[in-house]
Parts: structure tokens; C-alpha cells; sequence
């Protein structure tokens, strides 16, 4: 009774805190289609999971000449994903050259309907090059994320000013095909307004369960159940030692 008490206190703490410790907006993009960045330098966090070979993640923004873009990918802490690493490539006006034979253009191919989720310029392999930058997987730091207590191994970052204004497409795949998590993180500015504090413990909880934590997650549900149970007895008793007098 005292852990569970224990856990629950600690989560409301982190509630309160959250707002200066979680860096990015979680999401969990688009599964069926393109995902909409919304804003290109707002930080957001997508939590995806790449399931076969075929599988191919295309994101896009609007973005404007100037504007300073930031992707990362970060792999979870999970024993199975230890080697894991995925492609990432920014296409968009203006970018250097890039031959077709560099993307995932056959993953793309094998989904019903996703070579037109692409822009004119990108939809076909044909051309000799396309406008584009592309960077693989590469063994970054470890870091620890405070408020939801998970860990990550750090993998390749993109970093530079947009060329032009107009539209730009994010890619990202395994090569070999295989199944596996990541986390795209982009943009810099935290953007937190005070009902945001309302989602953060299904934030919280969707980040967990993402981490396959079940066991962890039902104690400290049970924790919070057990707390308000016993604040609704205690409520009662008040009320009714009030109307006994």
C-alpha cells in the first residue's frame, strides 16, 4: 500500500514538472498515410514502429527559405533493438542532388496508393536525380528522458537551413526490411500551453506502453485506483460523522 501510494505521488509530481522536463510534443503519426508536420520548428516526438519490409514512413511540411530544420532519430532501450537503425531522407526544393536509387522507392511502391502521397517531383524513380539528403543510421549517445523514465539510444540527427520555400517530404525505412521501433523527433521550440497539462498522462501512459512496460503501467494504476478509492471512503466517512453530530 505504501509503494502504490508512493508510485502515485511521484507521477502527480511529475505531472506538475513535466512542462520543463519533456522536451518534445508526443505523437503517434499517421499509420495509414502521410504524417503532417504541422509546424517545422516545433518540437515534436512520433513514436513509430516500422512492421515489414515494405514498410516505408513518409512525412511533410511546408517550410520556408531560412527556416532552421531539425530531425533526430533515437532508438528505445529495448534489448531486441540494441543494433537497430533506420534511413532517414529529407527531400525538398532546392537540396542537393540525390539519385533515385538512394530511397526506398520500391517500399514506397509496394503500398497501395502512397507514390502519389508524394509530391509531383518524387512520385517516380525515373529521373536521374532528385533534390534530396540522405543519412543513415550512426551509434549516438544514451540519454535518459526524466519525466516518462524511459532511456534511448541516440541515432543520426539532420540539421541545416531550408533552401526554399515549398514543400518538403521526410523518409524514413529500414533497408534490410526489418521490423522495429524509433522515435523522429523534430524542431527545436518547445511549444507547451496550460491545457496541454490535461494530456500528459495519457502522454505518459502511451510512452510507457510503447516501452512494452504493462507490468509497470497496472501498478500504478492499481496505485492510483487504490488512492482515490480510499479517498472516496474517507469523503464518506466525513459526511456521515458530520450528519451523525
Amino acid at each position: 500500500m505504501r509503494r502504490m501510494t508512493m508510485l502515485a505521488v511521484t507521477l502527480l509530481l511529475l505531472l506538475v514538472t513535466a512542462q520543463s522536463g519533456l522536451a518534445h510534443r508526443p505523437e503517434n503519426g499517421n499509420p495509414e498515410g502521410v504524417t503532417i508536420i504541422p509546424d517545422p520548428t516545433t518540437s515534436y516526438a512520433y513514436y513509430r514502429q516500422l512492421s515489414g519490409s515494405d514498410t516505408v514512413h513518409v512525412y511533410q511540411f511546408e517550410g520556408q527559405a531560412g527556416t532552421f530544420f531539425h530531425a533526430g532519430i533515437n532508438i528505445p532501450q529495448l534489448d531486441r533493438l540494441a543494433d537497430y537503425g533506420v534511413s532517414l531522407a529529407l527531400l525538398g526544393p532546392g537540396l542537393p542532388p540525390l539519385a533515385p536509387a538512394k530511397l526506398p522507392f520500391q517500399q514506397i511502391s509496394a503500398r497501395m496508393g502512397m507514390p502519389t502521397l508524394l509530391p509531383d517531383w518524387a512520385r517516380t524513380a525515373s529521373q536521374p536525380t532528385l533534390s534530396g539528403i540522405r543519412v543513415d543510421s550512426t551509434p549516438g549517445e544514451a540519454f535518459f528522458e526524466p519525466f516518462t523514465q524511459t532511456r534511448y539510444w541516440g541515432r543520426q540527427e539532420l540539421e541545416l537551413d531550408l533552401p526554399q520555400d515549398g514543400s518538403y517530404t521526410l523518409l524514413i525505412w529500414h533497408e534490410g526490411g526489418q521490423p522495429g521501433k524509433y522515435v523522429l523527433d523534430t524542431g527545436t521550440q518547445e511549444v507547451f500551453g496550460p491545457g496541454d497539462l490535461l494530456q500528459f498522462p495519457l502522454w505518459w501512459f502511451n510512452t510507457r506502453t510503447y516501452f512494452e512496460q504493462g507490468p509497470f503501467l497496472t501498478t500504478i494504476a492499481a496505485a492510483i485506483t487504490t488512492l482515490a478509492l480510499a479517498g472516496l471512503v474517507s469523503a464518506r466517512r466525513i459526511h456521515a460523522t458530520r450528519r451523525a453530530k
